[in-house]
Parts: structure tokens; sequence; C-alpha cells
């Protein structure tokens, strides 16, 4: 899900969430209003590189490293 699709969900989550507020705590509102929100976030969680990780190292060198070559 693209992040504008997901933040629409939200924001319509939201406002059936203010709606069964609103509507003197209507439960069934509420509860469908906090289950899109958590879809839509939940939906935007999941880690989106494919692939190896990457090669990180925090030292400022090192041999692993052509661009720090000796000159």
């Amino acid at each position: 899900m693209k992040a504008s699709a997901a933040l629409g969900v939200f924001v319509v989550g939201l406002a059936v969430l203010m709606v069964g507020v609103a509507a003197e705590f209507n439960v069934a509102l509420l509860a469908v209003g906090a289950l899109l929100m958590l879809g839509a976030v939940a939906s935007t969680m999941r880690q989106r590189r494919t692939g190896p990780a990457p090669d990180v190292t925090v030292r400022p060198g090192g041999e692993g490293r052509p661009w720090r070559r000796d000159r």
C-alpha cells in the first residue's frame, strides 16, 4: 500500500473513530475506526528493502574500501 493510500485509510479510520465518540461512545464505530487506523499503520511498517543487508562498518577506513587506499 502506498503512503498516500495508507494516509487516506488512516484519516477515514480517524473520522469513524470521531463519529463513534460523538455518538456517545458507540463501541462498534470505535472498534472499526481503531482497526482501520491500526491496519494503515501496520501496512506501512513492513521492511521495504529487498536483497542482502548493506555492508556497513563504523571504522574510518579499511582494506574493503577502495576509496580509502593509501596514496
